[in-house]
């Protein structure tokens, strides 16, 4: 009999120094559905993923001792559709799975922080992004995405090295991302590897290319994506187009949502706040709602200098504006630093790789740990990384944290480091916190 893992399916398992030894997150992608396993059922599952024949696990089961439940496991993972054989076992009813949560539970977020802080006390690298190239199909007036490397694309060889040795860290999720990632020749190869490695796959786009080519669209939704995240920057045209500067651009990103909220893939819909089209995210929030859709909004203060983007910024007293209309959303956001005095994830259980192979904290981190073509991940794990967390973090910022308005600063260094040093304050996050901060104040006196 053959065991075939179904496409929706993704999992990681942790072999750990603890008396559970052994710990797999399986996620079914299609049923927004998340199962936890622990011990040397595991390490069972963790097997059947890798040997499809029924023969091999049964001995494998024999080694641990688990051979009388073999098939009552099996039958579980059958019924609830994480496997496919080619008969169906019967077996009596068993509680294998019985540690599951749906991605639509109330609980779901508490579940996520605690998966979170497991990574995060075993030091793993849970998600690494994959920017397959700076180069755009779109010409965003706000695009902060250096223009020097437009001519540099990740390989498919070279993107499965780095793959498969992120999964010795602990990475359980890829992020293809750009410039707009679909337009690397190697796109789909490296969506199809990361999947076949029964990892999450996340990807960042405008749109354009999968509204461009239906093969390329179908390709995408038959791997089961995690999570397509697309720009969508007003739900007037003409203030899209006038953004991406390409005429039709809003036709085709409205059209490749719509499509894929058909084909229930989980979708977030990003809206940042720009001077261009300030005011209309409150459209797109309704209209992302309306699908299904998650949302995120933020104001835009990226900058980079060489792209003279800054013109896209808020002004000062419209940022303002926006965080005292939108003050409950923004508060949920995360302020400031963790406990440890870790300024964000950048580093602890995320990396980057940028189209010339250099790797950084974060996607837009303007701060190279080094260079896969010279340094493996594992060696600047164990040495760049563990260095640079021990400086970024809150107390190294002697500069900063002198006024009333600094706890409202979240430090992001992907808006900031691209218009000065590492780790100097940033003027544009100064206006941001004070902005912050102003809001704070006027909402805590009508609430009065």
């Amino acid at each position: 009999m053959k065991i075939t893992i179904s496409p929706w399916i993704s999992s990681k398992t942790y072999q750990l120094k603890t008396k559970a030894e052994s710990v797999s997150f399986i996620n079914d992608i299609k049923n927004r559905n998340c199962f936890v396993i622990k011990g040397k059922i595991s390490k069972l599952w963790h097997f059947i993923i890798y040997h499809s024949s029924f023969e091999e696990v049964l001995n494998y089961a024999e080694e641990l001792n688990l051979k009388n439940i073999l098939k009552s496991f099996i039958a579980e993972l059958q019924n609830n559709n994480i496997i496919r054989t080619e008969c169906t076992i019967a077996a009596e009813k068993t509680e294998f799975l019985k540690n599951s949560i749906s991605y639509d539970s109330i609980n779901f977020r508490y579940f996520m922080d605690l998966r979170k802080k497991f990574i995060l006390q075993y030091k793993l690298i849970d998600i690494i992004y994959l920017e397959l190239n700076y180069n755009c199909n779109l010409k965003c007036k706000h695009c902060f995405n250096p223009k020097n490397m437009n001519n540099n694309y990740i390989s498919f060889e070279q993107a499965k090295k780095i793959i498969d040795e992120a999964k010795t860290l602990g990475i359980s999720e890829v992020a293809l991302t750009g410039g707009e990632c679909t337009i690397n020749k190697d796109f789909f190869k490296i969506a199809k590897y990361i999947r076949k490695n029964n990892l999450e796959l996340s990807v960042l786009t405008n749109g354009q290319k999968l509204f461009d080519d239906d093969k390329l669209f179908n390709q995408l939704i038959n791997l089961y994506p995690s999570l397509v995240k697309i720009s969508l920057y007003s739900m007037n045209a003409d203030i899209h187009d006038n953004i991406t500067q390409v005429k039709g651009s809003h036709y085709k990103t409205m059209s490749v949502i719509m499509r894929l909220r058909e084909n229930k893939v989980n979708v977030k819909i990003a809206s940042p706040q720009l001077s261009y089209n300030y005011g209309g995210n409150k459209d797109v929030y309704e209209f992302a709602k309306d699908i299904g859709a998650k949302f995120s909004v933020g104001v835009q203060f990226i900058n980079n200098k060489n792209n003279k983007n800054l013109c896209s910024k808020l002004s000062k007293n419209l940022i303002e504006e926006y965080y005292i209309e939108n003050f409950e959303y923004i508060l949920s956001r995360n302020i400031f630093c963790q406990s440890d005095g870790r300024l964000c994830r950048a580093g602890s259980d995320m990396l980057s790789v940028r189209p010339n192979l250099d790797i950084t904290p974060c996607v837009g981190f303007n701060y190279v740990l080094g260079n896969y073509s010279f340094s493996s991940l594992t060696e600047l794990k164990k040495t760049t990384v563990e260095k640079f967390l021990k400086v970024f973090n809150s107390n190294n910022l002697s500069e900063c944290f002198q006024y009333d308005y600094c706890k409202f600063c979240y430090y992001c260094s992907l808006c900031s480091t691209n218009d000065r040093g590492f780790l100097k304050k940033s003027p544009i996050l100064c206006e941001d916190a004070r902005a912050y901060y102003n809001a704070y104040l006027k909402h805590k006196q009508l609430q009065k």
